[in-house]
C-alpha cells in the first residue's frame, strides 16, 4: 500500500528554501536555520521526515558528509537533473554540489567496468574535491 502524500505548509517552505539554493547542498542544520530566517519553521524532526520522504520520491539528492564531518547535505534536484546517470563533485569548502554532465563520468565508468570489472552506480558516486571559486579564495583539500 503506497503511503499518501501531502503538501503540507513545512513541506511547501521546505521546498521553496531548497529550490532557492539550487545546486548547494545544505545540512538539516543549515536548512533549519534558513528556514527560521523566513519566520514561522517546521520543526527539526518535521525536517528529517520530509528530507527522508524528497529523498526517496528523487526530488531531493543525499550527500554523504565528507570526513571528519558525519551526516548528509542534501540538495534540491527537482527534474532538473538525472542523478542516476552521471557522477557528483562535491566541495569540501563551500559545500556546493556539481553534476559531471559532460561525458567524462561515462569514460570512468567504462574504464571501471572494462578493466577491473567494476560496475559503478554513477548517481551515488561522489568525488570530494575544491571547487575552483574555493581554489580561487586560497582554500585547499
Amino acid at each position: 500500500m503506497e503511503k499518501k502524500q501531502y503538501n503540507t505548509r513545512g513541506k511547501t517552505q521546505l521546498l521553496r528554501y531548497l529550490s532557492a539554493q539550487m545546486g548547494e547542498a545544505k545540512t538539516v542544520e543549515e536548512i533549519c536555520l534558513g528556514l527560521a530566517e523566513g519566520g514561522e519553521a517546521p520543526g527539526r524532526s518535521s525536517v528529517y521526515r520530509m528530507l527522508g520522504a524528497l529523498s526517496r520520491s528523487g526530488e531531493v539528492k543525499r550527500h554523504r558528509l565528507p570526513a571528519p564531518a558525519t551526516g548528509y547535505a542534501y540538495e534540491y534536484i527537482g527534474d532538473a537533473h538525472r542523478c542516476t546517470e552521471h557522477f557528483h563533485l562535491h566541495c569540501v569548502g563551500c559545500g556546493g554540489v556539481t553534476h559531471l554532465e559532460c561525458g567524462c563520468g561515462e569514460e570512468i565508468a567504462e574504464h571501471l567496468r572494462t578493466l577491473h570489472g567494476f560496475s559503478v552506480d554513477c548517481g551515488r558516486s561522489v568525488f570530494y574535491g575544491m571547487c575552483a571559486d574555493c581554489i580561487k579564495r586560497g582554500q585547499t583539500v
